[in-house]
């Protein structure tokens, strides 16, 4: 549906830009590419990636910790009397939901570095992308990664790296 929007919105704008295309002055970019190339990017890859291995090893560590307390268990129920059983059932379901809502809390709390982490360079890329619009005359930049046809006359690309400092 998404794609259907955006191919539906491309199309709309390649219309308007052809019906008034001596109005208005247009381009494109690779988006993916330069964001890439931006050193803030590789910096913020490594501490989203290192947060990202600390929630998953105390992921582990519960897991490896309930496994363990599940296969001792096992290998003592028969010996064990029915308020030790049920107390270690208990036990175990409560390790279990704890390892649930660390799941959750850690997918929550991912997403928030996440956005913590790429939003100011994010925001950097846009202000780049605005400055160059703006300074050249161009009224639409479009990513190339969504465009069906393009010239490379109308490339932004490196302008763009340009304004961010990138070589």
């Amino acid at each position: 549906m998404k794609k259907l929007t955006l191919l539906l919105s491309v199309i709309l704008i390649f219309t308007a830009l052809k019906m008034n295309a001596q109005k208005f002055k247009y381009g494109h970019i690779d988006g993916n590419a330069v964001y890439k190339k931006m050193s803030e990017v590789k910096k913020a890859d490594t501490i989203y990636s290192a947060y990202v291995k600390q929630l998953e090893d105390q992921i582990k560590s519960m897991q490896e910790d309930y496994n363990k307390k599940a296969k001792d268990y096992q290998a003592n129920e028969k010996t064990l009397s029915k308020l030790m059983k049920d107390t270690k059932v208990d036990e175990l379901k409560s390790l279990g939901e704890r390892i649930q809502k660390f799941q959750v809390s850690a997918q929550e709390d991912a997403l928030k570095k996440q956005k913590e982490i790429y939003d100011p360079i994010r925001k950097k890329f846009n202000a780049a992308l605005k400055s160059v619009a703006q300074k050249n005359g161009y009224k639409f930049i479009l990513d190339k990664n969504t465009l069906l046809y393009s010239d490379d006359a109308d490339d932004v690309t490196s302008k763009v790296e340009k304004a961010l400092g990138i070589k």
